[in-house]
């Protein structure tokens, strides 16, 4: 049976929300040896499971480690920018940016807008917005057209590629916030915690790959029976 695992990464480095370089190294050799590395919309290999990676956040270190590393596997990826944190320049070495913690007040532990441009045109790399401010979408308090409709605008116009999918932050959402994702964008994520049979469904389950065991844990047969039990559960809850 064709199946979908999108899985969920934010940081390049050690920590609960994060990998070492030499961990994703490995993982992502995995990865290429043994499955479909796909961007959304693609078409799905009907033999192996096909696999989108997805990185949060675009912190410094996806440009720095990452992205050498998808170049060097020759493997595709999801970038989620909330354009709040990017910068036009940062003056700061490499290796300080790489300590800055992201907590998405300072834009020193982020991309900048050249840098992404360069991993936009790569053709490695699909750009997807991630609000605005990065702010969770349950809130009445929450400005959706900002968070949905104008990051998906400026992060099209300064990158000059096509935006069309959307990674809610948090994994939380309202139903208005949903109306206007799905009116906006072709695909939307979620959490959730399962695979996906393929693209069509209108909100994608991701699975989270941060902080690995080995670099083979989201692919066990355990992982995976619980990834398709789980998007059994999850459809049966109407989520």
């Amino acid at each position: 049976m064709m199946s979908l695992l999108a899985l969920m990464y934010h940081r390049a480095r050690s920590g609960p929300y994060g990998n070492t370089p030499a961990m994703l190294d490995a993982h992502f050799a995995h990865i290429a040896a043994n499955y479909a590395c796909v961007l959304p919309g693609d078409n799905l290999d009907p033999d192996r499971l096909n696999v989108c990676l997805t990185f949060d956040d675009a912190s410094y270190d996806f440009y720095a480690v990452v992205f050498p590393l998808l170049a060097k596997h020759n493997l595709c990826a999801v970038l989620a920018v909330p354009p709040v944190v990017v910068s036009e320049r940062v003056d700061l070495e490499p290796h300080i940016r790489l300590l800055v913690e992201s907590d998405f007040s300072d834009g020193a532990g982020y991309c900048t807008w050249t840098e992404l441009r360069e991993i936009a045109r790569s053709g490695l790399v699909a750009i997807a917005a991630h609000g605005y401010t990065h702010r969770p979408l349950d809130g009445s308090d929450v400005d959706l057209h900002t968070e949905i409709v104008s990051s998906k605008l400026l992060l099209s116009a300064r990158l000059g590629c096509p935006v069309d999918s959307f990674v809610f932050p948090y994994g939380r959402f309202s139903p208005r916030a949903l109306q206007l994702v799905q009116q906006h964008y072709a695909h939307a994520f979620r959490i959730g915690g399962a695979d996906n049979l393929n693209w069509d469904r209108p909100l994608l389950y991701r699975v989270g790959a941060d902080r690995l065991p080995s670099p083979t844990a989201p692919f066990s047969q355990p992982k995976r029976l619980g990834q398709r039990a789980r998007r059994y559960w999850n459809r049966l809850r109407g989520r």
